[in-house]
This record gives C-alpha cells, structure tokens and sequence, in this order.
C-alpha cells in the first residue's frame, strides 16, 4: 500500500514538470506573436506612409529592424515547441533541428546586414 502512494507522488511530480514546460513553451508563443505583431504593423505604418507620399529619411532602416525583430520573435515563438517536438524523436531528428535552427539564425544575421 505504501508503495502505491509513492509512486502517486513520483507521477504527481512528473506530471507538473511537464505542464510547467507547456506553460513556458505556450507563454513564448504568445509573446513572439505578439512582438512579430507590433514589429509587423509598424512596418506596414511606415510602408504606408511612404505609399502617401510622406518621406522619412530612416523609414527603411525601421523597416529593417522591425523585420528583424518579427523574425527573433517568431524564432522564439517556433524554436521551444519545435525541440519539444524532436525531442522524444531519435537523435536525426534533434540534429536536424539544430542544423536548421542555426541556419535560421544565420539567415537573419544576414539579412541584420543589409540594414
């Protein structure tokens, strides 16, 4: 009887860790949306004004780093549910993972030099 309680508190304990790791994956989703977003609908102010007529010396350079910032942001948003996923995977999967997560990174570094 006393071993069935203790494996009740072992799977208790298992059972919040993983929920606390949903949280955490769920609240950087929510929160790279939310940044692409607003990064995403200050560009689309500027490229509006530029479409008016107005004229801003530096709209391009803010265009620039907004799309940066969206892309940071839906990296974060996409990158922990994406390792959970490949993390019960075998190991191809996790080196597939890392591979294009570095290429990801790469590509926005590249694009960061064309500001």
């Amino acid at each position: 009887m006393a071993d069935n309680k203790k494996t009740t508190k072992r799977t208790k304990r298992v059972v919040v860790e993983h929920r606390e790791r949903r949280d955490i994956t769920k609240l950087c989703a929510f929160w790279g949306i939310v940044f692409s977003a607003i990064a995403m609908f200050i560009s689309f102010v500027v490229a509006l004004l530029n479409l008016c007529g107005v004229t801003i010396s530096w709209a391009g350079t803010l265009q620039g780093v907004c799309s940066m910032v969206s892309m940071i942001a839906l990296l974060v948003a996409v990158a922990f549910p994406a390792y959970d996923y490949c993390r019960g995977r075998g190991k191809n999967w996790k080196i597939v993972y890392w591979v294009a997560l570095v290429l990801y990174i790469c590509g926005i570094i590249g694009i960061g030099f064309n500001l």
